[in-house]
């Protein structure tokens, strides 16, 4: 089996039926659009400076959180 070189997130230069489908729609298509648009701009996330809780709104300081491992949930215990 021979290995692939190049950028490997270039969904294009493998072999197969769904590589000419796409190959030849994106002419159409093009590339995803993402972003929030040409010529805009966005500002930077600014986190809260005391967050709160979605559950009970008390700050999340207050809060106990349980993290899990691989097979647990990491667990939020509101105060009371």
């Amino acid at each position: 089996m021979r290995q692939q070189q190049g950028d490997p997130t270039n969904p294009f230069g493998k072999r197969g039926f769904w590589d000419r489908w796409n190959r030849f729609f994106y002419i159409f298509s093009g590339p995803a659009q993402v972003g929030v648009g040409v010529g805009k701009k966005e500002a930077p996330y600014v986190p809260p400076a005391d967050p709160t809780c979605p559950l009970c709104g008390k700050l999340l300081a207050d809060h106990r959180i349980e993290r899990g491992t691989g097979n647990q949930a990491t667990r939020l215990h509101c105060p009371e």
